[in-house]
């Protein structure tokens, strides 16, 4: 089987998805290769920008250090200078945008949009597999893809979609393969699939176009269908053979790694995946670990990234028991254990160089209101302990829950004010209502994006706090106030805490939130 991770997503480290599907596959005898024309398709628009766009200062300089930018952004030198990374990193940006035609697509490292069509309606995604050719991808399907898929001798064709901003590229791709490959059998799974399917109303209209939908973990029913019944398993070991292949945007090799399925906790009322009743999975953290050294053998990562909704702490004790050969970092809860010093040391010897923690909200009401478990002694506790034993944290702030209002949110600024010292980065974000969630049905609601396959909804505040208020408020007051001399980092634009923790040994004084 063919397996192929579409752009646009984040292009330093291969996708985990693609590399356990084949696992799956090879250890049950069936012949499978896995391409990610993400980073190469990335790679390709990058390198595609001819003389001919270069009608400015920006785009001529680009141009000229394109070589030297890769370079650099694999030198870990590079991330003691945070200006300078940033000013690499925006004109390597700056030659993805510039590679297609502007007036209608918007890409980024990051980001893929069309004005002419929705990445939430199927009509729109069916329109951009029937004009792949307008697609600023399609010159790469010719080149890149085309004499691959003419070798396979395999039928079979598998699409990973993890992120909306894969959607509209991963259909052109499916209507490319479909109208110049038509004996292949497509399937088409990842994340952003299972969450569609998981919609009540789902009724499949890409049965045209696609032959399989998968939903969830994708390892049994692919084996399923390629004859192998049975013969899955709870847990492989990712297989990245493949990311020899390419070159990502990274000054270490990156491996994702998931320890679990789903989230241990599964009580937050406002998490998107409560409402798709995703349920949690996970092995003893012994066998959990030995999937992972076996994983690091095989392919000697310089980092793991750890991709669990949360970190089990079982798994985290196992973690601190020994002397990792990769640093790591991943996201985790504001667990009792945080509150041992001892442990926080623990987990830095054994590699850990950044934690991610869903903090939310500084309000404990507003916390106990949300179902999230989170006190904030505990919080406060866990950040102090965490920068005591040199471990980044990289905070995640919600705004304009039904559950907070104007003087929780003030609440929030405050408590993070006087936390500034033990926080390195922070992410802070507007309030998204899940489409099928409960409290979506106590609330006066609003499409948020029109379209058969959104997944939120806009909603009115019983207290007022529109969504406007709560932007204004963060921009306004909220980041003016911690905007100077608070020491946060910047966090790395466009890759985020993919590239943050690398950023771990920056001397002198931080610059500002974002």
């Amino acid at each position: 089987m063919l397996l192929i991770f579409p752009p646009v997503a984040k292009p330093c480290e291969p996708p985990a998805g693609i590399a356990l599907l084949s696992s799956a596959l090879k250890e049950n005898g069936i012949d499978c290769k896995c391409i990610d024309a993400n980073v190469d398709g990335l790679l390709w628009l990058i390198n595609s920008v001819g003389k001919d766009k270069a009608t400015d200062s920006w785009t001529r300089r680009a141009l000229k250090n394109r070589a030297a930018i890769l370079n650099d952004l694999g030198n870990p030198d590079l991330y003691t200078n945070v200006d300078r990374y940033h000013q690499r990193v925006y004109d390597l940006n700056h030659l993805v945008a510039v590679s297609v035609d502007r007036s209608r697509f918007r890409i980024s490292l990051s980001d893929y949009s069309d004005n002419q069509l929705s990445s939430v309606d199927s009509t729109a995604l069916l329109d951009s597999a029937a004009s792949y050719r307008e697609n600023p991808f399609f010159p790469y399907f010719e080149e890149k893809l085309r004499p691959v898929i003419e070798s396979w001798n395999h039928a079979w064709i598998g699409i990973s979609l993890c992120y909306l901003n894969q959607a509209l590229v991963g259909f052109a791709l499916a209507g490319w393969i479909r109208d110049n490959f038509p004996g292949k059998i497509l399937v088409m799974g990842g994340g952003l699939i299972s969450s569609w399917m998981s919609r009540p109303d789902f009724n499949n209209p890409f049965s045209s176009l696609i032959d399989h939908l998968v939903k969830g973990e994708g390892e049994s029913p692919l084996l399923a269908l390629l004859g192998k019944p049975g013969m899955e398993k709870k847990h492989y070991v990712p297989d990245y053979g493949f990311a020899d292949n390419y070159d990502y945007i990274a000054p270490a090799k990156i491996l994702p790694f998931r320890a679990s399925i789903g989230c241990y906790w599964s009580k937050c009322r406002f998490c998107p995946e409560k409402a798709e009743t995703r349920p949690y999975s996970t092995q003893r953290a012994d066998r959990v670990l030995g999937d992972l050294d076996v994983m690091v053998e095989n392919h000697n990562p310089g980092v793991v990234h750890f991709i669990d909704n949360a970190v089990t702490p079982a798994f985290l004790h196992a973690l601190a028991r020994q002397a990792c050969a990769f640093k790591w970092y991943g996201f985790v809860r504001f667990e009792k254990d945080f509150a041992d010093p001892q442990f926080c040391r623990a987990l830095k010897q054994s590699g850990c160089e950044m934690l991610k923690l869903g903090l939310e909200s500084g309000d404990q009401k507003v916390l106990d209101d949300m179902g999230k478990g989170t006190d904030l002694e505990l919080a406060s506790a866990t950040l102090a302990n965490l920068k005591a034993a040199g471990i980044l944290t990289f905070v995640y702030l919600l705004f304009g829950t039904h559950y907070e209002d104007e003087a929780a949110a003030y609440r929030t600024l405050d408590y993070i004010k006087a936390h500034k010292s033990d926080i390195d980065y922070l992410n802070l974000s507007v309030f998204n209502l899940p489409k099928f969630s409960e409290d979506a049905k106590g609330l006066v609601t609003h499409e948020f994006y029109h379209g058969d396959l959104s997944l939120y909804l806009n909603f009115e505040h019983p207290g007022g706090w529109t969504r406007r208020n709560v932007k204004s408020f963060i921009d306004k007051e909220f980041k003016k106030q911690l905007g100077v001399g608070s020491r946060f980092r910047k966090n790395p634009a466009f890759f985020s805490s993919n590239h943050a923790m690398f950023f771990n040994n920056l001397d002198g004084p931080q610059t500002h939130i974002q």
